[in-house]
């Protein structure tokens, strides 16, 4: 069990803003390490289509040079989403490794000057003040790791569009034939 711990020192804010490291008190020399077990159901998620089970935890380690921050480290969570086909419900782990470089906002210059966006600059996320989120990096990498198609099996039969009863579970009378509108004069020529 991961206990709430963070070295060295007292660099750390934890509560109603949420978990929060302050850059100013991370040593260039040995960083910062984050051991952190959230309350169940915390950090909240956004939407409703998704929802925390049980406690997450974040292992961390931050590094600095100069304002410029790396963070490293792993996201462990259950999440509890609907089938997009069934609605039923299933748990997803996440077990989500990152590597991300934090660097305080570019100075703004005059409204003219535009600059073009490089790969590096795609990569790295911004602070602002002298502090960082903690529970923001750990609700994006718990998003990042949840599958685009959410499915409880993979031949999943989702619900009848008629009568929306689970086909995985129970057969309904439904017709399963749809006859397109346009055609619907030529059945009564027979």
């Amino acid at each position: 069990m991961i206990a709430n711990r963070i070295q060295p020192g007292k660099s750390w804010l934890l509560g109603k803003r949420g978990m929060i490291i302050f850059v100013s008190q991370i040593s260039e020399d040995e960083g910062l390490t984050v051991q952190h077990l959230y309350p169940e159901g915390e950090p909240g998620l956004a939407g409703d289509e998704s929802r925390l089970v049980g406690r997450p935890a974040l292992d961390l380690k931050a590094t600095r040079d100069g304002d410029r921050i790396t963070l490293t480290g792993r996201v462990k969570a259950a999440v509890e989403i609907e089938c997009d086909r069934c609605l039923s419900p299933l748990s997803v782990p996440v077990d989500q490794s990152f590597d991300l470089l934090y660097a305080p906002p570019t100075r703004p210059g005059s409204a003219h000057d535009e600059k073009e966006l490089g790969e590096d600059d795609l990569s790295v996320s911004f602070y602002q003040g002298q502090a960082i989120d903690l529970d923001d990096l750990v609700r994006e990498q718990i998003e990042l790791a949840l599958p685009m198609g959410r499915l409880c099996a993979e031949d999943c039969r989702g619900l009848c569009p008629h009568c929306g009863v689970n086909l995985n579970r129970e057969q309904c009378d439904c017709s399963t034939i749809e006859i397109d509108t346009r055609w619907a004069a030529l059945k009564d020529l027979q």
